[in-house]
């Protein structure tokens, strides 16, 4: 898979990419992105397009969606030389990717993410799927889209607390990698780094993710310790769904790892893992980048029933992936429920 990563261009879309070898191209976006950049590409592309428009937000997420899609690209004639495009953030990235990769048993998509959250995290790594039974990604498939475009220019239209959400997954990466990049994304609040910052972020989160994919692309082993975070944030975020105040991913992935950091420092003497010191800067990072650190009216029996359903579980043991230190993610781990409640406790208000 390309990645191209730069400014402006989508008006320049057509150059980077030969979509005449296609029978036909689709486009899927929402409501939101369709204002500020559908416009754009269909400008620069020149070509009819298959217009896929869903409403904004999590709730699109679902077979539901999906099914809906499939009738759409059916009805207009789309085949296995036809090319989805998917414009937007990470619902669009995932639930466009599921879609094209099982229509006729799997046709092309390219992936321009109009969000930080969806640059840096969501469109890289080929997972793609849909929410089910409540379940954060409960159905999906592994697939890369042929072609990855990164315009920071999008940004300029995303408001101010998705891009603060998006710090959630580029502070995991900081864990995940080692020192520098950790203190790098840590040194300002998210609003506070240039344009030209953002981009040297995007590039390095994007090929730290690319890197560890690369290496173990059906999550065996290494890309796991991409999970830091999730068992709990996935729940989370779910649970929150139900609420009068739902969250954002990189939110929910943000108080995730509070919770997991807690829980590595709760159960170091029985797995040696150093997290306590860990837990300590990750929560203080957390908080100075605007992201919430706890969370109210979720009930920790509820989120304990989402993660004994989670599908990294094994042999029906719940699988964490903890930091032992900055740059040293430890996997597969174990923990007793009494210690998960432990740790889940200490974040609820």
């Amino acid at each position: 898979m390309k990645i191209i990563i730069g400014n402006n261009l989508l008006s320049k879309i057509n150059q980077l990419f030969d979509f005449n070898r296609f029978s036909k191209v689709a486009i899927l976006t929402d409501t939101n992105v369709a204002k500020h950049w559908l416009p754009v590409v269909k400008k620069s592309l020149k070509q009819q397009l298959l217009e896929i428009i869903i409403e904004h937000g999590e709730k699109e997420k679902n077979i539901e969606t999906v099914k809906k899609m499939w009738e759409i690209m059916f009805e207009n004639g789309l085949d296995r030389r036809s090319l989805l495009i998917n414009l937007g953030g990470g619902v669009v990235s995932d639930l466009g990717g599921f879609a094209a990769s099982t229509f006729m048993r799997g046709i092309g998509f390219l992936n321009i993410p109009t969000t930080l959250l969806a640059q840096v995290d969501a469109s890289v790594g080929g997972k793609t799927g849909v929410d089910f039974l409540g379940i954060k990604n409960g159905i999906g498939v592994f697939k890369n889209p042929i072609r990855l475009v990164i315009d920071v220019e999008t940004l300029k239209t995303l408001p101010k607390r998705e891009l603060i959400a998006a710090f959630g997954e580029i502070i995991k990466h900081g864990v995940i990698s080692g020192r520098e990049y950790f203190d790098l994304v840590t040194s300002k609040k998210p609003e506070e780094f240039s344009q030209d910052e953002l981009m040297k972020i995007i590039k390095q989160s994007v090929k730290i993710k690319s890197e560890i994919v690369k290496k173990d692309p059906k999550e065996k082993n290494l890309r796991k310790v991409l999970n830091f975070g999730h068992t709990i944030g996935h729940a989370i975020e779910s649970l929150s769904w139900k609420t009068d105040k739902p969250l954002l991913h990189g939110e929910a992935i943000a108080i995730g790892m509070v919770v997991e950091s807690h829980l590595a420092c709760l159960c170091q003497p029985m797995n040696n893992l150093g997290g306590c010191i860990v837990a300590r800067l990750v929560e203080k990072v957390v908080m100075n980048a605007g992201l919430p650190t706890k969370i109210t009216n979720i009930k920790t029996e509820d989120i304990m029933k989402i993660i004994s359903s989670d599908k990294k579980n094994t042999l029906g043991k719940i699988n964490f992936s903890l930091p032992e230190k900055i740059g040293k993610i430890s996997v597969n781990i174990n923990v007793s429920e009494d210690l998960i409640v432990k740790a889940i406790k200490s974040i609820t208000v």
